[in-house]
């Protein structure tokens, strides 16, 4: 019997990606965020705030992505996101609390 991989399903349409930024920011929890200006990354992050600009969204991520690295780039218009995937994890969980408390200690 074999078993059947499960897949993750990144979310591409621009209605849901708000949803699931809104969520992030008001819960803390993390999200997989790509975006044109990342290039072919993906950081894991949550969403500090969201601000409304004329005909588009600034997303304020969180400077440092879930494991304390440095976000290249920590503002991204909501239209440069090409997708997210939300996790249940909290951006402010103690164990990733200290592991970026030690890695800034490290630096």
């Amino acid at each position: 019997m074999e078993l059947e991989q499960p897949s993750i399903q990144w979310i591409t349409d621009a209605a849901e990606i708000l949803k699931v930024l809104i969520d992030s920011k008001e819960n803390g929890n993390v999200i997989g965020i790509t975006a044109l200006s990342f290039g072919p990354t993906i950081a894991m992050t949550a969403v500090d705030d969201i601000v409304d600009v004329k005909n588009d969204k600034i997303v304020l991520l969180r400077e440092n992505d879930l494991l304390g690295i440095k976000l290249a780039e920590s503002e991204v218009l909501l239209s440069e996101i090409v997708s997210v995937y939300p996790l249940k994890t909290k951006y402010n969980d103690p164990f990733h609390v200290r592991l970026r408390d030690y890695r800034k200690d490290d630096l």
